[in-house]
C-alpha cells in the first residue's frame, strides 16, 4: 500500500549530463546541461530527454553512452570526424551498441523555419568509411545523427533506425513514470538505490497523475539507505503534521495500563498467549517499524505462533519453504531491515507466506483477507502473525479494510497493533498504549486495539546486539575520484552471495552512504564474512569479495 504524502572497477554507464550548445542562442552550455536526463526503460534500453530543448531520444538496449561534457573537445572532434555542418560543440549524445555501431546526435536551432512539420532527410551516405548522416527537423529544432559502423560496413537501415529514435518533443518521456523508475533501479540488473534516488528526484515528468507518486516513492527509496541526511529531512517534514495526539499521550504516561520499553514485549507476550491472530502494521517509510517486528519474533515463537503472513509477498501458500530475502520477493522487502526481519523469521522456522491480492476481479482488501483464510483452512488452529501496511489492519469504520473482512470470515477477533498513527519523540524507545487512552480523543480514527510509539534506531548494532563490531577499510585508488562524493556501500552476507553470485537480487544487511577519504572507505561490521559493493550515483561499481571480519 503506497501512502501519498505532500511534499574491481567497472563502468556500467555514465551520467545523464551531455555537452549541449544552442546555436545562435544566448543560453550557455551549463544552462542546457542542467536540463539533461537519462533513465532506463525496462527491456527497451534507455531514454534521453532534455527539458530545455524538449527533445527525446530512445537509446537502444545494451548501448553504452558517455557524458560528452567530460571529453576533451579535440578528442571529441577527432572521433566525430571532419563533416560539414557537424560541430563537436553541438553534440548532445553519443552511444555504442553491441553491433559495433557508434552514433552521435547534434542539436541545431533553426532561426527561420519554413513550417512546423517534421522533415527527415538523408544528408550523406559514405559507403567507403561506413558513415551515414541523417537529419530530422520540426520547426526551429533540428537533430542530426551520424552513424559510424565498424569495418566500414555501410548499413543504411540501421542509420535510419537511429534517426527514427529521435523525437523533437517529449514523446519518449511520456513512457516514463516514478513507479517505473523505482522498480527499475531497485531490482536486477540495475539495482542501485543511490542512482534510483537521483533519477526519481530529477525526472522531468510533467503528467500531474504521475507526479503525485513522486514524494512517496522518493521517500521510500531514501528509507532503504542508512546514514542518509536526505531521508532525515524528508522524515522531519513528513512528521511535522503528525502531532495530533501529543497531549493525550503525555497525560496517559503515568497510567499503569501504558507499557514502556521491555514491558511492551511482555504485554504483547501476554496477548499472544490467548489470541490466535496478532496483526501489526507499519508505515512503509520507516525501517524502525520492521526492526520492531523483528524484535517480536522471539516472543511470538515462544507463544506458539508458527506462520507469518506479509503484505510484501505475493501469495506463496503452496510451499512451506521460507524465501531467502531478495528483490523478487516483493516491493518493500528491498529495505535492508525488512530483509533482516525475513532472515530471522526464516532462521527461527516460521512459515512465511504472502497475502497480497493478485486477483483483479475482487477488491484488494477482500482478496488479502481470503488469502489469509487459506492458512486457517489448512490449519484451523494455526497462530498467525499478520504484518501489513497502514490501514489494512482496521476492523471497524465506514471504509472496510482487510482486518474487518478477516474478522468476519474467520470469526476470530485479531489483536491489532498500530505503530504508524501515533508518532512522538519520547525518552522511551517503545511505548504501548491501549485504545482506552484515546477514548475521549475525537481525532483518533483508527480502530486498532493498541498503539505503539516506536523510537527505535534502525542500525546494524540493533540487529546484532550481542556481536562484536570491528572497523573495516575498503581501499581502491580510484576512490580518490570521489573524494567529495557520497557512495552507496552495500554489505551482503557471503553465504547468500556465494549461493547466488548475484548481488543484484539480494537484500544487503546494510546499505549506507559513505564519502571516501584518501582512497579509503571505512565502516563498522560484526564479525563475519561479507561481499561488499560500492556504487556511485552514475553506477560506477567497485567489488570487494571475501571480506573477513575477525
Amino acid at each position: 500500500m503506497i501512502k501519498l504524502i505532500p511534499f574491481s572497477f567497472q563502468k556500467y554507464y555514465c551520467s545523464a549530463s551531455c555537452f549541449l550548445v544552442f546555436a545562435a542562442c544566448k543560453t550557455t552550455n551549463q544552462d542546457v546541461i542542467r536540463h539533461n536526463y537519462i533513465a532506463g526503460e525496462k527491456n527497451k534500453g534507455d531514454l534521453f530527454y532534455n527539458n530545455l530543448l524538449d527533445v527525446s531520444i530512445d537509446i537502444p538496449q545494451n548501448a553504452t553512452y558517455e557524458d560528452l561534457s567530460k571529453i576533451n573537445k579535440n578528442t571529441l572532434r577527432k572521433r566525430i570526424g571532419d563533416y560539414k555542418d557537424l560541430s563537436s560543440a553541438q553534440a548532445i549524445l553519443s552511444y555504442k551498441t553491441d553491433q559495433n555501431l557508434e552514433s552521435f546526435y547534434f542539436f541545431e536551432k533553426i532561426e527561420n523555419p519554413i513550417d512546423t512539420l517534421t522533415h527527415e532527410k538523408l544528408l550523406q551516405n559514405d559507403s567507403t568509411n561506413g558513415i551515414v548522416i541523417f537529419e530530422k527537423q520540426k520547426g526551429a529544432k533540428k537533430i542530426i545523427s551520424l552513424t559510424r559502423m565498424s569495418g566500414n560496413i555501410n548499413d543504411l537501415e540501421k542509420a535510419k533506425e537511429n534517426i527514427r529514435r529521435v523525437h523533437l518533443d517529449s514523446t519518449s518521456l511520456n513512457k516514463l513514470s516514478y513507479m517505473h523508475l523505482f522498480n527499475y533501479y531497485t531490482a536486477e540488473p540495475h539495482k542501485n538505490y543511490l542512482q534510483g534516488r537521483e533519477k526519481i528526484k530529477l525526472a522531468p515528468i510533467k503528467d500531474p497523475k504521475k507526479i503525485m507518486f513522486k514524494d512517496p516513492l522518493y521517500l521510500t527509496i531514501n528509507s532503504f539507505i542508512g546514514t542518509n541526511k536526505e531521508y532525515n529531512l524528508l522524515i522531519k517534514h513528513y512528521e511535522s503534521d503528525k502531532r495530533d495526539f501529543n497531549r493525550t499521550v503525555l497525560n496517559s504516561l503515568s497510567n499503569n495500563e501504558v507499557k514502556k520499553e521491555e514491558a511492551v514485549l511482555a504485554a504483547i507476550a501476554d496477548l499472544a498467549e490467548n489470541n490466535q491472530i496478532i496483526m501489526l502494521n507499519e508505515d512503509h517509510f520507516y525501517p524502525k517499524h520492521r526492526l520492531f517486528a523483528l524484535n517480536l519474533l522471539d516472543v511470538l515463537k515462544q507463544k506458539g505462533f508458527t506462520v507469518i503472513s506479509m503484505e510484501t509477498f505475493m501469495p506463496n501458500l503452496s510451499t512451506t519453504t521460507a524465501p531467502v530475502p531478495n528483490t523478487k520477493n516483493g516491493f518493500y522487502i528491498k529495505d535492508p531491515y525488512f530483509g533482516h526481519f525475513v532472515r530471522k523469521a526464516n532462521a527461527m522456522g516460521f512459515t512465511l507466506v504472502g497475502h497480497e491480492n493478485s486477483d483483479q476481479k475482487i477488491h484488494r482488501e477482500i482478496g488479502q483477507a481470503k488469502n489469509i483464510m487459506k492458512i486457517l483452512e489448512k490449519d484451523p488452529k494455526a497462530k498467525i502473525f499478520v504484518y501489513v501496511g497502514h490501514g489494512h489492519l482496521e476492523e471497524d469504520g465506514k471504509q472496510r479494510f482487510m482486518g474487518s473482512y478477516l474478522k468476519e470470515y474467520s470469526n476470530i477477533d485479531p489483536v491489532t497493533i498500530n505503530q504508524e498513527t501515533v508518532m512522538m519523540k519520547t525518552k522511551e524507545k517503545l511505548i504501548l498504549l491501549p485504545r482506552s487512552v484515546f477514548s475521549k480523543d475525537t481525532l483518533m480514527k483508527s480502530s486498532a486495539d493498541y498503539f505503539l510509539i516506536n523510537n527505535l534506531e534502525a542500525n546494524l548494532q540493533s540487529v546484532y546486539p550481542n556481536q562484536v563490531f570491528k572497523k573495516v577499510s575498503l581501499k581502491d585508488q580510484k576512490f580518490t575520484l570521489f573524494k567529495n562524493q557520497k557512495l552507496l556501500v552495500d554489505v551482503f552476507l557471503s553465504e547468500e552471495y556465494n549461493a547466488t553470485k548475484n548481488a543484484d537480487v539480494l537484500i544487503p544487511i546494510q546499505s549506507t552512504l559513505i564519502t571516501p577519504k584518501n582512497g579509503t572507505i571505512e565502516t563498522d561490521l560484526p564479525v563475519g564474512s561479507y561481499y561488499i559493493t560500492v556504487k556511485s550515483s552514475d553506477n560506477d561499481l567497485f567489488q570487494f569479495n571475501r571480506i573477513e571480519v575477525n
